[in-house]
Order: C-alpha cells, then structure tokens, then sequence
C-alpha cells in the first residue's frame, strides 16, 4: 500500500483531500507544519508528498530542498500546492526540487491523475533501486570470489625464484583482472633435468583461473612421464580435448615447454601456439628466437607437436614471456616488438649480468610503466628470466 503525506496549515485542505483519497487504497498521513512534516518523512519515508507553499513555521519550498538534499529521501515524488500560479512561484518551485504542482483549487480527476503518476516515477524508481541493490548485492560476491580465485590461483602459479643445477631463474607475473589467464612453472625433473613452461589460456577472470588451475594440474601429473616435450604437449591436447569436449565453448591454451640439460647443456623445446621466446647467445653476442610452430591446446583433438634441440653455453639466458608484453603497444608491428626487445635484452644482460631481477625491471619499463595497473588491464604478463 502506497503511503502518502499531506502537508498543509490549512486543515479544512489537509481534511479535503484525506477524504479525496480515503477510498482509493493508500495509507494516509497528514502534517499541519512544516516541522511536523520533515518528521514524518524522516520516520515514515513516504512514497509521495503532498504539500503547500507556507507553513507557519518553514517555507514549504525549504521543506521540499531538504527533502531533495537528503539522498535518504530524496528520491521522494513532491506535489506541490500552490495558490496562485506566477512565473516566480513556478520557478521557486523548479528550484526547490518539486516533481510537480497543482493548484490549490482543482479539478478531482486532474488530481488524482497526477498522483497516480508521480507514484508510477516512485514506482519505477523502487524497482531500479532494487535492481541496482541486487546487482551491488551480486557485485561484492563475485569481488570475493574473485579475491578467492586470485589466491587460489597465486598459490598454485607462485612466484620463480631459483637455482637448479647452475641455472638462475626468476619470474614475474602481472594479471590483469583479480584473477588472469598467464601460467608457468618450473619443475626439476630429476639430477639433471630442468622443466620449464609458460602460456596463456583463453579468456580473463574466474573461468580462466580454473582454466589455468586444470591445466596446471594436468602438467604437473605428466611432467615426469615424457622425456620429450612435443609427447607432454600431444598427451595434454588429447586429454584437453575430452575433458572440455561436450562444454559448448571454445577454450584453448598457448603453451611453450622446454626441457633443459644441464649435464650436456642442450634445450629440447616444442611450440603450443605460444610467442617464442627468445635467446641470448653471451658468447657471440648474439639473440635470436626459438622458432617453432604449433596448434594451441584444445583445438583439434589430434595435433602433432615438432621438437627442436639446441646446445648452450653456462651464461647465456632464455626469456620467456606471455603475449600481454607485447600487445599493449604492438599487437598489430610483431616485428617492431621483436626488434625492440632483441634490443633490450642484449642491452640489459649485459649492464646487470647476474641480476636477473634488474633485468626484468628494466625490460619492463622500456614498455610501458607496469606500476600503473591501468597500463596493462587489457592482458595479463608473465615473463619468465632464466641464465644458463
């Protein structure tokens, strides 16, 4: 039942009107002052209004900018009496926040008519209310579970940060959301052999974290049982694909997976549909990337991986990284992006050496600022330093 607050001095109005309403299915309350009447709204929250110009005690207009001042009211339809209607009292009444006026003598039908509309406003203005309650309502449970999702996530991602077997590697992770779609992990598979791979699953958000977390779980429990990678990989995409195989989505993963020797000091890698990563040769001063192609994960359920074997020296580096490094400023000049972070890595391995953090560091500010979170919130970044 819709409730309404006539406000008036004159309580022969205040009466007319009551009896006016009486049959029509509102629950009405009456105010005979202005004070009385803030009251009222304050306790009740009326869904409509009604009120004069003058009070005894307070300007009806000083009620009506109280009213529309207050955010716990001010959602408020207001109709407003007036006794004469001049261009002064229209205005006052436009500046004071009134939905809408009548005059003092009116005409029954007109009244009601405009009450029934103002109270179609507060009626659609309570749904969108609602609505809106709702939708904060949902916000602040997918908040936290996207604040579940990122430590579930960081616990299973984590940070690099080792030595194995004379081999320096560091990561650094960047998500774009709460939560990202990048992976990597690096896992000692046994004296001498160290596996290290990195992707990028389809999509952002919750589903990419699970996403990450089921392709995380289902390298870790293959890792050990393939000595070529180009195996792990086709192993991976025939599971993939019956797992997500009745889904209706399409989900695919980027992934690039090496395995290094440092007894012979030879990389055997295979290619996913990840970037390449890139090389630098200390020795000869040279950098290059580790060409080899691939079909993504999860795209076609039998998908052939090639392997590629190469030798290296004790103080050369590998740097791996996600497609988000590139993409904010290249995405659309691959070779201009691979032309400038040759560059940066001969330049940076050289200046800082063994600190594979200041390399990093630096790579990454010749991008962009990576402090700012605005800079990178279209993709997530990982990237991946590692010296021989």
């Amino acid at each position: 039942m819709d409730r309404i607050l006539v406000a008036d001095g004159n309580e022969n109005t205040v009466d007319l009107i009551s009896k006016m309403l009486f049959n029509s299915d509102y629950e009405i309350y009456t105010a005979n002052s202005g004070n009385v009447a803030l009251a009222k709204i304050e306790v009740i929250k009326p869904d409509l209004i009604i009120i004069d110009t003058e009070f005894s005690d307070i300007s009806g207009f000083d009620i009506c900018k109280k009213i529309k001042s207050n955010t716990e009211t001010d959602y408020i339809p207001i109709l407003m009496l007036i006794a004469v209607e001049t261009k002064d009292v229209l205005l006052r009444c436009v500046y004071s926040g009134v939905d809408d006026y009548i005059s003092k003598i009116f005409d029954g039908t007109i009244f009601l008519a405009k009450i029934n509309a103002l109270l179609r406003v507060k009626h659609l203005s309570d749904h969108i209310k609602a609505q809106y309650k709702e939708l904060k309502e949902k916000n602040e449970v997918i908040d936290f579970q996207l604040k579940m999702a990122r430590q579930v996530q960081r616990s299973i991602i984590g940070k690099i940060d080792m030595s194995i077997n004379g081999a320096k590697i560091l990561s650094k992770y960047l998500p774009a959301l709460e939560v990202g779609g990048d992976f990597f992990s690096v896992k000692e598979i046994d004296d001498s052999h160290i596996g290290l791979v990195i992707g990028d699953v389809s999509g952002h958000g919750i589903s990419a974290a699970l996403l990450t977390a089921t392709i995380s779980m289902m390298f870790d429990n293959m890792v050990s049982k393939y000595s070529m990678p180009n195996l792990l990989l086709r192993e991976m995409n025939e599971q993939f694909c019956k797992l997500f195989k009745h889904t209706g989505n399409e989900m695919y993963v980027c992934m690039f997976y090496a395995i290094i020797d440092t007894a012979n000091y030879i990389i055997t890698y295979s290619n996913a549909g990840q970037v390449y990563p890139i090389f630098v040769d200390d020795d000869k001063d040279d950098v290059f990337e580790l060409e080899i192609g691939g079909m993504p994960i999860g795209l076609m359920s039998e998908s052939f991986y090639e392997t590629e074997k190469m030798t290296y020296s004790p103080g050369d580096y590998i740097f791996f990284h996600t497609d988000g490094l590139s993409d904010f400023f290249y995405k659309k000049e691959p070779d201009k992006f691979s032309t400038k972070i040759k560059e940066c890595l001969k330049k940076y391995t050289v200046n800082y050496g063994d600190s594979l953090e200041n390399i990093i560091e630096a790579i990454l500010n010749e991008f962009y600022d990576y402090e700012d979170k605005n800079k990178y919130e279209k993709d997530d970044i990982s990237v991946i330093l590692c010296k021989l």
